[in-house]
């Protein structure tokens, strides 16, 4: 009964505001802290909302639980392996997700801790800071890192 009390109303990202600094906590604990398509969605809501926001000055994203996130949800790949554009469109929002991210016109720092691999990884690279505690644990190869950045960065989803 511990996830209740974590995720009380099932909230995949939660969003606060506290003061000038603006929080968002992926909130998926049981499940590491994947990302969804309904996870991207969520967090190109409030990074939006907020950049429009003259009061946010800092935006924060970390994760509950024990992970930052443990990357792309692939029980959704494998539920929507049947339809390969829905996959690709998961894809795609997350490349541009990434490329508003590196764009973005505000602070924003990634506080890791736990496990951050894939998709957790690609969505930190571009961020202007991350904090990672020893006890971080990723896919940390220069090579990987680098494909990560090269994709994310230089492939625009306007084309």
């Amino acid at each position: 009964m511990a996830q209740d009390l974590v995720n009380p109303e099932g909230e995949v990202v939660l969003g606060d505001e506290i003061n000038h600094v603006r929080l968002i906590t992926l909130n998926r604990p049981r499940q590491l802290n994947v990302i969804s398509s309904k996870v991207v969605s969520l967090l190109a809501e409030y990074l939006e909302k907020w950049e429009k926001d003259d009061d946010a000055e800092l935006i924060l994203i970390k994760g509950a639980g024990r992970a930052f996130s443990a990357g792309g949800d692939l029980k959704m790949f494998y539920d929507g392996k049947k339809s390969y554009d829905s996959c690709l469109e998961v894809v795609y929002r997350m490349y541009w997700l990434c490329y508003h991210i590196h764009t973005y016109k505000k602070t924003q720092v990634a506080l890791v801790h736990g496990i951050s691999m894939g998709g957790g990884a690609a969505l930190m690279v571009p961020l202007k800071f991350s904090v990672v505690t020893e006890k971080t644990v990723g896919i940390w190869d220069f090579q990987f890192l680098l494909k990560f950045v090269l994709i994310f960065l230089y492939i625009r989803p306007d084309g």
